[in-house]
């Protein structure tokens, strides 16, 4: 039998797919008809619903509420669709969600006539007034669609039962109101975040779930959840992602090595440290605690000495803190293990000159040219650290090359303005920077080269405005600043000169060559604050000002 829309309206889809047999079709189950939710994420797209693969390897007819849009499938709208619903269930019904869909597969089961519900990390409402700990749903609330959410007794049907994570506080507060209003059972899943759906990845465990669900047998699925912890690649996974958010790196590690031995797929653990890592550094950072993000970065590279994500994250990682000493042993012990990423020949040709060992990193990029010649970031990198070693000319070389395969390379063509300009060729070098910042471009970086070239050329009316959007675009780069003030100075703006470089010095107070000319200029004066502040314009000024202004 084909699938069929048993009902549609603006809101939600409800499709209709029959049994089908197969080999590994549970008995237990063949007369159960298996109610669905989608997830957040989900849209309709033909008579595709969300869990359709497993309801067909255990050979279940299913029917599955796809929501057009993230509207935690509205009361009413569910409930016009239940009669047709109804008549398509010839015997029992399980409802059956993850997040949204779970809230969902609890609100709505009896309305459908399910005997049992199962949820996987639902929400008790998305409600700002009736949920206001978790913010990260309630901008999809409509009170008008969604009305009150709270599930109430009953409505889960005869027996109903959650997954979720006891340590989530969002989940957590959620599960508490859901077992303690409207009686559902909660199965803890410690450790597993907002992600206690992989422990049911396989349909012949989601199968054996079921069949205790509609058993009503809580120690059973009490005990199952438990053992599954043992055997699960996804618990051990997920427990590594906890114990490494709470710094405790050897031990994420552990059970990581685990996980694959249970049958992990080494691409999943390698996205999961490739996120992390980045990931927890800036937090560290963040907090002002500097030294616990290094001790992080270096701890990871000395457990999985092997893991060319781990190494190359902690690595880029020590390198951004600045630590370039340390960044050098795990960058090269990523090069062992991949000679084909470019970005790794830069990070390692980036420490290398810092510690000045230029003669090593142009050796060591060219070998990156050869082993991935299709990188144009590890060109242009090539590119300037030449120029910095002094051989313009090879440099230039490498510019013009990218430029001919890629005319619009942004990266090329402020490497080929600045090989211009040390060859004497400034107007040349001008109208090639130019070109770097055409198109809306706002690499402050660009911006800054470009209005130092004008200075030195000795046009600082030009200069000017170019340092500006230098500064809209990264205000915390010092050198955008100094180019500011030293344009101002030059113009015979020296008031506004001293203004610049004082606020300057003010917000950077590390900055060596802010604090240079903060210095030099002098404070700005006192009485020319106070007179440039004036009265209130008047509502005629006010709108020839916004009138000739440029768009913001």
């Amino acid at each position: 039998m084909k699938s069929i829309i048993l009902f549609e309206d603006d809101h939600l889809r409800v499709v209709h797919q029959p049994r089908r047999i197969s080999r590994g079709e549970d008995e237990v189950l063949r007369d159960v008809t298996l109610i669905t939710f989608s997830d957040l994420t989900f849209r309709p797209e033909g008579t595709q619903i969300w869990g359709q693969e497993v309801a067909r390897k255990l050979g279940v007819s299913a029917i599955g509420f796809v929501a057009k849009r993230e509207n935690w499938f509205p009361p009413a709208s569910v409930a016009a669709a239940a009669s047709a619903v109804r008549q398509a269930v010839p015997g029992r019904a399980v409802t059956y969600g993850y997040s949204m869909g779970g809230y969902a597969a609890l609100k709505h089961a009896a309305t459908l006539g399910a005997e049992a519900s199962f949820a996987v990390c639902p929400q008790s409402s998305i409600s700002p007034a009736e949920a206001p700990w978790d913010s990260r749903f309630h901008r999809f609330h409509r009170a008008e669609l969604n009305g009150t959410m709270a599930v109430r007794p009953g409505e889960s049907g005869g027996f109903a039962v959650m997954l979720a994570d006891p340590y989530m506080p969002e989940d957590r507060d959620h599960a508490a109101r859901l077992s303690g209003q409207a009686g559902v059972h909660w199965l803890r899943t410690p450790f597993m975040d907002h992600a206690s759906i992989w422990l049911l990845v396989e349909g012949d465990f989601l199968g054996r779930v079921m069949e205790r669900v509609l058993a009503a047998d809580l120690p059973g699925l009490t005990l199952m959840m438990r053992e599954r912890r043992h055997n699960s690649p996804h618990w051990f996974r997920h427990a590594g992602i906890a114990a490494f958010r709470r710094n405790h790196v050897g031990m994420a590690n552990r059970l990581w090595r685990h996980a694959l031995t249970l049958g992990l797929h080494p691409m999943v653990l390698e996205q999961d440290i490739g996120r992390l890592l980045p990931q927890r550094v800036q937090e560290l950072r963040a907090l002002g605690r500097g030294e616990a993000a290094r001790d992080l970065a270096l701890a990871q590279a000395a457990a999985a000495p092997t893991d060319f994500t781990s190494q190359s994250h902690a690595g880029h990682a020590l390198l951004g803190m600045a630590e370039v000493a340390a960044a050098e042993a795990p960058l090269r012990a990523a090069l062992g293990l991949r000679q084909d990423v470019g970005h790794i020949y830069q990070g390692l040709s980036l420490v290398l000159g810092t510690l000045g060992r230029t003669d090593e990193a142009v050796a060591l990029c060219r070998k990156g040219i050869a082993a991935a010649p299709a990188d144009a970031g590890l060109r242009a990198h090539f590119g300037h650290l030449l120029l910095n070693a002094g051989q313009v000319q090879e440099g230039e070389a490498v510019f013009r090359a990218t430029l001919e395969k890629d005319p619009a390379d942004r990266q090329a063509l402020l490497g080929l303005s600045h090989s211009l300009a040390a060859r004497g060729e400034r107007e040349e070098a001008i109208g090639i920077a130019r070109q770097a910042i055409a198109d809306g471009a706002t690499d402050a970086a660009a911006f800054i080269w470009l209005g130092q070239l004008l200075l030195f050329i000795g046009d600082p009316v030009e200069a000017e405005p170019v340092f500006r959007d230098a500064l809209a675009a990264a205000p915390e780069i010092g050198d955008g600043h100094v180019g500011l003030a030293r344009a101002l100075e030059r113009t015979g703006r020296i008031e506004e000169a001293r203004r610049v470089a004082a606020e300057a010095a003010a917000a950077l107070p590390q900055h060596a060559k802010v604090q240079a000319i903060a210095r030099r200029l002098g404070p700005p004066s006192v009485a020319l604050v106070e007179a440039d502040a004036g009265p209130p314009p008047s509502s005629l000024r006010r709108f020839l000002g916004a009138f000739f202004s440029r768009d913001q």
